[in-house]
């Protein structure tokens, strides 16, 4: 996954939101007074697999570093050339806040920038929005696929275990804290197409 550049998304536009796995890896430090301080890279910490997330771990592993992979549920945007993921993952139920009342700014048809901007911090939201720290978006690679949420999706997270320097991280599995709603609502706003010349944009 990289960056997004809003440039490339020019004359973009939006052609279905489809919820979706995705993956946040986190490394985290021992810091004063038995607390932990967590850290991420922006779109580099996003990722379509676990695979991919230990991936990531592994090349920031650094003395005393430990690490965090959490699953959490996000939108999978499509449009004519572009596959863009956005994940908004510090609230357990990501994007309930979201003001349904603006459903227009994610019909099939609308920009593509547009989308993102309406799904992001300064967007269109219920109550205080989330921090613009909690939003993490990235271009899907050509060889990257993002799994769609089953009908009842249950996310998982994972610790890391070091074995020693000359091993891969073990991993303990135990139970994620996100929930599907909100973004299940998300998708199912965008999926009528309110376009007013009578043309749909397919893929």
């Amino acid at each position: 996954m990289h960056e997004v550049n809003y440039r490339d998304l020019d004359g973009e536009h939006l052609s279905r939101i489809v919820p979706a796995y995705f993956y946040i890896t986190t490394r985290e430090r021992n810091a004063w007074h038995s607390t932990t301080s967590r850290q991420y890279r922006g779109q580099t910490s996003l990722t379509c697999t676990f695979a991919g997330a230990k991936k990531v771990a592994e090349g920031w592993r650094a003395q005393g570093s430990a690490f965090a992979i959490q699953q959490v549920p996000g939108l999978h945007l499509m449009s004519e050339w572009a596959d863009v993921a956005i994940v908004e993952f510090h609230t357990n139920d990501s994007y309930s806040a979201w003001d349904h009342s603006y459903a227009e700014a994610l019909q099939p048809g609308s920009g593509l920038r547009d989308v993102l901007n309406a799904l992001g911090a300064a967007g269109h939201w219920r109550a205080i929005p989330p921090s613009a720290h909690s939003f993490v978006t990235g271009v899907l690679d050509a060889d990257e696929v993002a799994e769609p949420l089953g009908a009842r999706a249950v996310f998982r997270a994972w610790s890391s275990l070091s074995l020693g320097s000359d091993y891969v991280l073990g991993w303990s599995e135990h139970p994620g804290r996100h929930k599907a709603p909100g973004v299940r609502r998300i998708a199912k706003l965008a999926t009528t197409d309110s376009a007013t010349d009578g043309t749909t944009v397919g893929r």
